[in-house]
C-alpha cells in the first residue's frame, strides 16, 4: 500500500465518497444516512444537492424531496455546529446529545452580547406551543408572546435562539408544512413525536465515547480521506475526543492513517480501510470515482454544487483540494454564492436567476476561461436542474 496519498487521488475519492460521482444511492434518505448529515440551512439549494447523490433512473424532483421532509422521512434542525443540518429520524437524538452542549456555549456568547437575558422560560413556551401539533414560526412567536415570555417588541435574534434552545434540548424538530401551505414552508412539531425512543445505533442509552466512535464511523466512509482537524470543524467535537476514539479504530484495523504528500505534505490523513484499500497503491482499477456499470464520461462533467455542499463543508484543513490554487480566493459574498466545479475543481460561481416554482435560469460566473466542451457540459447540467425543478 502507499505510504502517501495526493490531493489528486483525495479529490477522485472525496467525489465517489460523498456521492457525486460512481454508485449513487437509491433514494434522498440513503443520501443522507450515507453522509450522516447535511448541512442545509439554504434548505432548497441542500435538498437540489441531495438529488445528485441518487442514481439517476431514480433520481427524485424538487416535490418529491419537500414531501420526504414534510412526511418526517428526513428532518431539519441545528446540530453539530450552530447551524441548519438535514438527518435522519434515527441520528437526531444522539447526534444532538453529543453535539448540543457546546452549540448552547457557543451561542451563549451571541445572548450576552445581545443582553438577551434568560431564554429558559421561552423554551418551555415553545414546547407548549407545539403540544397540540406543529406550528409555524409566526404562531409560535404569538404563543410566546400571548404567554409573556418574549416581548413583542424583542428583537428577532430573541425568537430565534428560543427556538434554537428548544431544538437543542429535544422539544421540537422541524414538522410538516401548514395545510395549504407551500411544502417548503418552514413549521416545528414536538421532538419526540417525529423522532423514534432510544439513541440509534448507539441503542437505548446514551454513550458519549460510543458516541464519538459511531462519529468517525460514519463520517469516514462519506467523506473519503480527511484529517482529524476535518472532522473536529465539521462536528465540533473536540480533539480531546475525537483522538482516543481515532486510535481505538486504527488499533482495530478498521482505519487507516496516511501522511499526505504535495499540497497535503505534514498531514495526516485518515480513512476506512475499505477506502485506502480502493485508492491506494493501485488498489483500484480506476481512480475516478467510477464503478464498471457507470463509466467515466467522455468529455469534462461539471457539477453545480450549492454553497454548503458537503464536498465543501465536509473539511476545513483540507478543503483546498477542490480549489485551483491559480484563481482567486473563494468566498460567498455577493448574490453568486454556489459554486461551480469542473471534475471536481471549482472553476466558477453560480446564482439561481429564478424562482424554483419558474423555469430553471442559472447565472454564471467563470473564473477563468471555460472551454467549449465545459460549456457544453454546463448547458447538461442546468437541463438536471430544469428537470429536478419540474
Amino acid at each position: 500500500m502507499a505510504v502517501q496519498v495526493d490531493s489528486g487521488v483525495v479529490r477522485a475519492a472525496r467525489l465517489a465518497a460523498t456521492g457525486l460521482r460512481g454508485g449513487r444511492q437509491a433514494d434522498a434518505t440513503a443520501v443522507v444516512d450515507a453522509l450522516l448529515a447535511v448541512q442545509g440551512q439554504e434548505l432548497q439549494p441542500a435538498l437540489w444537492g441531495l438529488s445528485r447523490r441518487v442514481a439517476p433512473s431514480s433520481r427524485p424532483g424538487r416535490a418529491a424531496l419537500n414531501t420526504a421532509l414534510a412526511d418526517g422521512e428526513l428532518l431539519r434542525t441545528h446540530l453539530l455546529r450552530p447551524t441548519w443540518h438535514l438527518v435522519r429520524p434515527r441520528d437526531a437524538r444522539w447526534l444532538l446529545e453529543l453535539t448540543a452542549p457546546r452549540i448552547a456555549r457557543l451561542m451563549a456568547s451571541t445572548e450576552k452580547s445581545w443582553d438577551l437575558g434568560d431564554l429558559g422560560p421561552g423554551t418551555e413556551a415553545v414546547a407548549a406551543a407545539v403540544a397540540g401539533g406543529p406550528r409555524t414560526r409566526a404562531e409560535i412567536r404569538a404563543e410566546l408572546v400571548a404567554r409573556g415570555v418574549l416581548d413583542p417588541d424583542a428583537p428577532g435574534l430573541a425568537f430565534t435562539q428560543m427556538l434554537m434552545h428548544a431544538e437543542l434540548q429535544r422539544l421540537v424538530i422541524s414538522g410538516p408544512p401548514p395545510v395549504g401551505k407551500e411544502l417548503q414552508h418552514q413549521s416545528y412539531a414536538a421532538f419526540d413525536d417525529r423522532v423514534p425512543a432510544g439513541y440509534g445505533p448507539l441503542g437505548e442509552r446514551f454513550d458519549a465515547e460510543a458516541a464519538v466512535v459511531e462519529l468517525w464511523r460514519r463520517y469516514l466512509p462519506g467523506r473519503g480521506f480527511a484529517t482529524t482537524n476535518d472532522l473536529r470543524l465539521w462536528s465540533d467535537v473536540t480533539l480531546r475526543d475525537l483522538r482516543p476514539a481515532l486510535a481505538a479504530l486504527t488499533d482495530a484495523g478498521e482505519v487507516v492513517q496516511v501522511p499526505g504528500a504535495g499540497d497535503l505534505e505534514g498531514l495526516m490523513l485518515v480513512a476506512t480501510a475499505a477506502t485506502a484499500a480502493r485508492w491506494l497503491d493501485g488498489g483500484a482499477a480506476e481512480r475516478d470515482g467510477t464503478t464498471p456499470d457507470e463509466a467515466r464520461p467522455d468529455g469534462p462533467e461539471v457539477d453545480l454544487l450549492q454553497a454548503y455542499d458537503e464536498l465543501l463543508m465536509s473539511y476545513r484543513e483540507t478543503r483546498a483540494v477542490v480549489f485551483d490554487p491559480g484563481l482567486p480566493p473563494q468566498d460567498r459574498a455577493g448574490a453568486y454564492v454556489h459554486c461551480l466545479a469542473v471534475d471536481g475543481v471549482v472553476a466558477g460561481r453560480w446564482r439561481w436567476l429564478a424562482s424554483p416554482a419558474r423555469e430553471a435560469l442559472v447565472d454564471v460566473q467563470w473564473l477563468r476561461d471555460a472551454s467549449p466542451r465545459e460549456r457544453a457540459a454546463l448547458d447538461a447540467a442546468v437541463a438536471d436542474l430544469d428537470a429536478y425543478l419540474d
